[in-house]
């Protein structure tokens, strides 16, 4: 954050886009996972936003104006819950928070504050089940141009008309329902993340053992 700091000092940084983002480790229950994961996943999807956004805004209050495009997601804003990704859709809710709070103390000042959120997006993040859906599931360069179009045009915005349209869907049922779908394709999503856990810690302690070996043979 000091190196950051200093190399923003004498830049004139009119835009700020917050889209860094982890749901790592995936589908599971809170007690499952060492808390440090939990810790890592708010560094990087709150604390980082908070300060790289703290460390802008006094070049664009001295200037008058900028503007600060959070990514959000449809995780904290479209649905009543989302069950195994705890952590990751409160912190996405801290986000879209975050900017409403902002936009209105800082719009007087000319600086524009929008907090986007996005449903499906063809990323890492999406599973290879929803990919399944390819008319609901944008591109990343789709995305980027209708988000690009609505910079400036509301503090909270879902910038394509397919994600508008999943989120009317999702609106639709009653949140008993959509919490049970929820929980069950995340349950499903979860044994899935264990037998990869387990297969690279397989891997790794055949790596680990394949280089003792060698390390032996090359001290004989």
């Amino acid at each position: 954050m000091r190196r950051l700091r200093e190399a923003v000092a004498g830049l004139d940084v009119g835009m700020l886009v917050n889209n860094a983002g982890v749901a790592k480790p995936g589908a599971v229950y809170l007690h499952e996972v060492d808390v440090e994961a939990w810790v890592r996943m708010i560094r990087v999807n709150a604390l980082a936003l908070t300060e790289v956004t703290a460390a802008v805004l006094p070049g664009m209050l001295r200037r008058g104006r900028g503007a600060i495009v959070n990514i959000g997601s449809g995780s904290s804003f479209a649905l009543p819950s989302y069950p195994l990704y705890s952590v990751y859709v409160a912190t996405k809710r801290y986000v879209l928070e975050f900017s409403r709070s902002l936009s209105v103390e800082y719009k007087s000042s000319g600086i524009d504050v929008q907090c986007q959120v996005p449903l499906l997006v063809e990323t890492n993040m999406v599973s290879s089940a929803a990919r399944l859906i390819r008319q609901f599931v944008l591109t990343p360069d789709a995305y980027a141009r209708a988000a690009v179009s609505w910079i400036g045009h509301g503090t909270l915005c879902v910038p394509n008309a397919v994600h508008r349209l999943q989120g009317w869907y999702i609106c639709f049922w009653q949140d008993f329902i959509t919490d049970g779908s929820l929980l069950r394709r995340h349950l499903k999503q979860r044994v899935i993340f264990r037998r990869l856990r387990s297969w690279r810690k397989s891997q790794e302690a055949g790596w680990a053992s394949d280089s003792a070996k060698a390390t032996m043979r090359c001290e004989l």
